[in-house]
């Protein structure tokens, strides 16, 4: 079995008040997530790819809060999470922190496909139209679970049958169903939710709630194509992609995870980077 990532009622609970407290931080102006204009070759997508830089995290949750508001994602399910660990000896303890989400895979150097998308029965399904900023479009197929032209992997509730194999394909733990919501083919069934990096907000401009409210900036997102843009610095200096066996989550899987963490202390390296999900329904397990 390969490791799989749980997200408990108890590690959200662990965080709470904190993550109240640094709501407020929505007031502050949205950050933009722009894409390179000019210079790219013909219908260049821009390479949508977070940072999540582990100095600076303190736990507070507010990414969590942020995301549920977003999304209004039922009660027990949630589509990022912060783990936490103790780790060390009375009086050296250390409490590291390690924010998790849909790692929206570029899928294996083989074909490119995610697991999620691979084992998808409704994919591919209509072709569609990607504009890249330049007005470039690009032809692409959607599906109940599909990868964007730009790597975004998104999902459409009118295809979906509701047969969880998307779920448990995920080696992250990323996915869940939705008990809000029908599967669009099967209505005995529930639909999917998961963290789609707010395209609905990056489409116009707008970095996901999630990097707009993190009040440490320990969430960077942007253009991994865009020499200039911070993710693509921060990625050069600390080697985010070069050395990605050490700098993404679970490596094993060879699905090409694009989020990187910047990991001064090894906390990739903990019990909770490893953690084996267990949960036979495939879905945020809630304890």
């Amino acid at each position: 079995m390969s490791d799989k990532f749980s997200a408990t009622r108890r590690q959200m609970l662990k965080g709470a008040g904190a993550a109240g407290l640094a709501a407020a931080a929505s007031l502050v102006p949205a950050g933009h997530a722009a894409a390179k204009r000019g210079g790219r070759s013909k219908a260049k997508a821009p390479r949508w790819a977070m940072v999540f830089d582990l100095r600076r995290c303190v736990g507070c949750r507010a990414c969590t809060v942020a995301c549920k508001a977003e999304y209004d994602v039922p009660l027990g399910v949630w589509n990022t999470v912060v783990n936490e660990e103790m780790v060390g000896r009375y009086p050296d303890t250390k409490k590291p922190f390690l924010p998790v989400r849909c790692n929206h895979c570029a899928g294996n150097r083989a074909d490119g496909v995610p697991p999620c998308v691979k084992d998808c029965p409704e994919y591919p399904k209509q072709r569609q139209k990607y504009i890249t900023p330049d007005g470039k479009k690009i032809r692409y197929r959607d599906g109940a679970t599909y990868k964007r032209p730009d790597g975004l992997i998104l999902y459409k509730n009118e295809y979906c049958t509701g047969c969880g194999k998307c779920i448990k394909a995920c080696p992250y733990g990323a996915r869940a169903f939705n008990k809000r919501l029908k599967a669009g083919k099967d209505s005995t069934k529930n639909g999917i939710t998961k963290c789609t990096s707010c395209a609905h907000r990056i489409d116009k401009g707008v970095v996901p709630a999630c990097v707009n409210i993190c009040p440490g900036r320990a969430r960077v997102f942007g253009d991994l194509s865009d020499p200039n843009s911070e993710v693509s610095k921060l990625a050069k200096e600390f080697n985010l992609v070069k050395e990605r066996d050490k700098t993404t989550l679970l490596p094993g899987e060879d699905t090409v995870p694009m989020n990187f963490y910047i990991d001064p202390n090894k906390v990739l390296k903990t019990k909770m980077a490893k953690k084996v999900y267990k949960d036979d329904s495939f879905k945020c397990k809630v304890n």
